[in-house]
């Protein structure tokens, strides 16, 4: 029962990965081929993101635009993850993007709300993510197979071994 368990577990877990990068990647290819708005550029910094085995950094930049009447502000620079381990490289793309300056941008015709700067770029993250996810998903799925084959030959194998008009015993742990 528990390798059932943690099958589905994996399961799920690798569906989850495979769905987040996926999403992330169809995104970025989608964004290419959005409408195109003007915004104007309201805050731009770098973040430090700490772990315990390493610091990096993120550029952050906040916009503002309009689509038809309605007024929108946004933080996604791209679809795929821009951290990077060197800050000079963090505060470079930051100086592109400084406050007050006029960017162009895409949105999403669907839901305007939805919009980035640098489209049609998908980090190599959101890939590895997409193709690890559906990797796990496979194993555990192939696991799954393999468990639930295994108990039904069990089954068939107590069955043959029964006398006739008995039910099989079932053993005890003691």
């Amino acid at each position: 029962m528990k390798r059932l368990l943690l099958g589905v577990a994996l399961l799920v877990f690798g569906g989850l990965l495979a769905f987040g990068g996926g999403r992330m990647v169809y995104r970025a290819r989608a964004s290419e081929h959005w409408p195109v708005a003007r915004g104007s550029v309201l805050s731009s910094k770098v973040e430090t993101l700490r772990s315990r085995r390493a610091v990096s950094f993120r550029p952050h930049v906040r916009y503002s635009y309009t689509v038809g009447a309605e007024g929108y502000t946004s933080e996604t620079i791209a679809f795929g993850a821009l951290d990077t381990g060197n800050v000079q490289e963090a505060n470079d793309y930051v100086r592109r993007f400084p406050a007050g300056a006029p960017v162009e941008l895409r949105y999403s015709p669907e839901d305007p709300s939805l919009a980035c700067i640098e489209c049609g770029q998908a980090g190599m993250a959101d890939y590895v993510v997409t193709v690890g996810g559906g990797a796990l998903m496979l194993f555990a799925a192939l696991g799954l197979v393999d468990v639930l084959g295994s108990q039904l030959r069990a089954r068939r194998r107590q069955r043959t071994l029964a006398p006739r008009g008995e039910a099989p015993h079932q053993a005890t742990r003691g």
